[in-house]
């Protein structure tokens, strides 16, 4: 009975969730329609005026998660064909016909061949063999090895690698969720470390392949790996180490010493034995795409090229990781992938449409005021408040970056440092757990709750801002170089 009773239960909150999406669904559409009655406000197309409608109806249903996030973005090729600002045939050959997707294929494939083969458990534990007991040495290590290995393995595959071992050190010390601060510590060190790591290189988080993108098309700047490394890592380094501090002093751990030195460390590496040839096909892989990235200002490779000859050697036969396409298909994040490409049909449509451009013209005409030096400080801020809803940096970079090239294009504003403020920022709002699947993660074993990641979270985010400004301001203002 009690059973029947539990799935009648069950029942009841699906359809009525249903129920709830469902009127998200027709309120969106609404939505998209509304846009059609309005009045254009003045100096905007028409056009213009239906993407701001696209673009509030995709953003309503992220928000809400009325369809699968990744499903929302590949509705946008539909919508803009529909309202007659791109045809379907222009919008998916610019958005999945971009380099930077084959690029961003090639990044996933690396990580599943991370996980897949087990060097990143291995590298975890060679690593983490330097921490020794001390606890606040122990958070500094797991941050640093998730930042590290975060900067060419995606931020949620670095997360989803270092929790079970994350859990297993609590698990041992006793530490209970949602009372220990040694959890909360842990945890948030995985967390901060992956995702500022991540934004330090291209290959780190998808928001930086849609910065990249939309600089190419929107401003034909390019900006080589190198350069990305070269801005980003001090920046970042910075932000890093305050995020350690941080975490000690709002979460101080309830013991200074862990009751086990590293024999435990060394007993899980020798449980898993020598290496073995997919892990040493993924390292030798690795380290190649590494150099072949670092230095494509040199050896002209595009850093697409490289990411498809990763897949390749991934799955080369009696060495490789990949041994059938099944092993990749099941692995490869194809979510991150359709939202990356959605994001690009919006860029597209926003500034094809004029909506960009009368966007940085009116609505952003106060910050216009300000002195160059405050510029990046105050794009920073602003994309960190109005990303607040989105579910995934990917998405607030999307919208934002476009309308911060358009911006700095019209008042003479250095557009590289521009859109790499906003770009940066759309991955450093630390405030809600719902802000990316790389929170979410961590969030789900209860170690932390909602008002403690709030708690550090807000500071976190104004320091972000406060480095990433100051960083790009201490770089030169770069403007960057123009694509001949």
């Amino acid at each position: 009975m009690a059973t029947a009773t539990q799935t009648g239960t069950q029942a009841v909150a699906t359809g009525k969730k249903a129920d709830t999406r469902w009127a998200y669904f027709i309120i969106g559409l609404a939505v998209l329609g509304l846009f059609y009655i309005l009045p254009v406000p003045a100096g905007m197309k028409p056009a213009a005026m239906r993407t701001l409608g696209v673009m509030a109806t995709t953003v309503f249903w992220w928000l809400t998660e009325t369809l699968p996030i990744p499903v929302t973005a590949l509705m946008v090729p539909l919508m803009l064909h529909f309202t007659g600002i791109l045809s379907l045939d222009k919008s998916v050959a610019q958005s999945f016909g971009d380099s930077f997707v084959p690029f961003l294929i090639g990044v996933l494939a690396l990580s599943a061949a991370f996980t897949m083969s087990g060097l990143g458990k291995r590298i975890t534990y060679l690593l983490l063999a330097l921490s020794g007991t001390k606890v606040s040495r122990v958070i500094g290590i797991y941050f640093l090895v998730s930042f590290v290995i975060s900067m060419f393995v995606t931020d949620v595959a670095v997360v989803a690698m270092m929790l079970p071992i994350v859990v297993g050190v609590l698990q041992s010390v006793d530490a209970k969720p949602g009372e220990s601060n040694l959890g909360r510590g842990l945890m948030m060190a995985i967390m901060f470390g992956s995702t500022l790591g991540g934004i330090c290189t291209p290959s780190g988080v998808a928001s930086n392949v849609i910065t990249m993108s939309f600089l190419t098309k929107n401003a034909k700047i390019g900006v080589s790996f190198l350069d990305w490394v070269a801005i980003a890592t001090p920046i970042f380094v910075a932000v890093g180490i305050i995020a350690w501090w941080l975490i000690l002093k709002i979460f101080p751990p309830e013991i200074k010493e862990l009751p086990y030195g590293k024999d435990m460390i060394h007993k899980e590496l020798k449980g898993m034995g020598s290496w073995s040839i997919e892990e040493i096909t993924t390292m030798v892989v690795f380290l190649l795409a590494v150099v072949l990235w670092l230095t494509s200002s040199w050896n002209g490779l595009p850093i697409a090229f490289v990411s498809l000859l990763i897949l390749g050697l991934l799955s080369m036969p009696g060495v490789g990781v990949f041994k059938k396409w099944s092993d990749v298909e099941k692995r490869l994040e194809w979510g991150a992938l359709m939202l990356v490409v959605g994001g690009f049909a919006l860029g597209l449509a926003a500034s094809q449409s004029g909506l960009a451009q009368w966007v940085a013209q009116h609505a952003l005409k106060p910050m216009t005021i300000l002195p160059r030096p405050l510029q990046p400080l105050a794009v920073t801020l602003l994309v960190a408040v109005d990303s607040l809803g989105f579910s995934s940096f990917t998405a607030a970079a999307s919208v934002n970056v476009p309308f911060i090239i358009a911006y700095a294009q019209q008042n003479a504003l250095p557009v590289l440092s521009m859109a790499l403020a906003a770009g940066f920022a759309a991955s450093t709002h630390f405030i809600l757990v719902t802000e990316s699947p790389s929170f979410v993660l961590p969030y789900a074993y209860g170690y932390f709750s909602f008002k403690d990641l709030f708690k550090i979270g807000v500071i976190l985010t104004i320091v972000s801002a406060g480095a990433i400004a100051i960083g790009l301001v201490l770089a030169g203002m770069p403007a960057g170089v123009p694509l001949h």
